[in-house]
């Protein structure tokens, strides 16, 4: 290679390479998303989350208004009266409307029920074993809508009763022809309404009631001599037994019957009985959880109390005076945790229920006992 040739070779070799830029990348383009405003069933399904008891009265007065419409279509009535009777008096009407307020306060119980048990468990986070981020995801889990459930063991309710309880009815549908035909598809949507909405509201408050009993048994940090901090059980467990008490009051009406005093009289007992469960079960994790705690409490002073009195009483005579007393402040506080109540509230939760029950006696004989007793008090 020539002297020319070597010193080109050498500035091409010691010459900067070009840096070739390259364009900056390009961002995938982005879809513009619009707000989608929210339905009216959206709107709706918040505002009956909201304002549940707000909701059930609405729900009611259209339920109403809709009886009423249905009524003036088949010709029995004529805008609000029926002959010269208000629509509300006239026939069976007034048992109808009872039914539909009854349809219009199932619809909104579970979210009663749902509610006061968040309340009952935010309550509880002093008393629960849990750090923030289990006890937040624990209330997420266990406030479920159960809507598989619910749907499943409605629709069974539906099904078997509905053709029972129509057969029943459908010779007291007034109307001919057509009108008949209108009122007695009406009369079948309100009976599988109710039947369906019961057997909905049923299940959530089992399956609610089943998660809340075992989180509470589980996680429930009991202090035997403060029980304060299980109150909000209590109050919860008074507020299921209102809910559901009224629930049985609205029922009444239709279901009591004159010539069936006996049977009706038994059909009120099982609804107050399964009531009763229903509050039970609000409490049941507690009871577990105030049990074991007991149970724990009584075998460690067993056992500190034995080896006390071993070491006060020996050979046949007290070696350790010091001992006697600090034995008997055991047996005082074992007294004390042995006389501790299983159930939180005490009777006072039992004294509510027995309280409530008068409601639905007096709306299932009220009417009837009133009936038989003023042909006798008048002159």
């Amino acid at each position: 290679m020539s002297e020319a040739e070597v010193k080109d070779a050498v500035i091409v070799d010691d010459a900067p390479e070009q840096v070739r830029l390259l364009p900056p990348p390009q961002s995938p383009p982005t879809a513009h998303v619009s707000a989608v405003p929210p339905g009216w069933v959206d709107f709706a399904l918040n505002w009956v989350e909201r304002r549940p008891l707000a909701a059930a009265g609405a729900i009611f007065v259209l339920l109403t208004g809709l009886h009423l419409l249905l009524l003036n279509l088949a010709g029995v009535a004529n805008g609000v009266f029926v002959g010269e009777e208000f629509f509300a008096a006239a026939g069976s009407n007034a048992v109808e409307i009872v039914l539909l307020a009854f349809v219009a306060y199932n619809i909104v119980l579970p979210t009663l029920i749902a509610h006061a048990c968040q309340r009952a468990y935010d309550d509880l986070r002093p008393a629960i074993a849990l750090d923030d981020a289990n006890f937040t995801q624990t209330r997420a889990t266990m406030f479920d809508s159960f809507s598989l459930w619910r749907l499943g063991f409605g629709l069974f309710w539906a099904v078997v009763l509905t053709p029972v309880f129509g057969d029943l009815f459908r010779s007291a549908v007034p109307g001919e022809a057509w009108a008949a035909a209108l009122l007695t598809i009406w009369m079948y949507v309100r009976i599988a309404l109710t039947f369906g909405l019961l057997g909905a509201s049923i299940t959530f408050v089992a399956m609610l009631h089943h998660r809340f009993r075992m989180l509470t048994g589980k996680h429930l940090r009991v202090d035997l001599f403060d029980m304060a901090q299980l109150q909000p059980i209590a109050r919860y467990a008074r507020h299921v037994a209102l809910s559901l008490i009224v629930l049985l009051a609205l029922a009444g009406p239709a279901v009591a019957q004159p010539e069936a005093m006996v049977a009706s009289a038994a059909v009120l007992a099982l609804g107050v009985v399964l009531t009763g469960v229903a509050v039970a079960g609000a409490m049941w994790g507690a009871r577990r959880a105030i049990r074991a705690a007991k149970k724990t409490a009584l075998q460690e002073l067993q056992t500190y109390s034995r080896e006390l009195w071993r070491r006060a009483y020996a050979n046949g005579r007290i070696t350790e005076a010091v001992a006697i007393p600090a034995l008997g402040a055991m047996l005082t506080v074992r007294a004390e945790i042995s006389r501790v109540g299983d159930w939180p509230g005490g009777w006072s939760v039992l004294a509510r229920l027995a309280t409530l029950a008068s409601i639905p006696i007096l709306s299932w004989f009220g009417g009837q006992l009133a009936a038989q007793m003023v042909p006798s008090l008048t002159p």
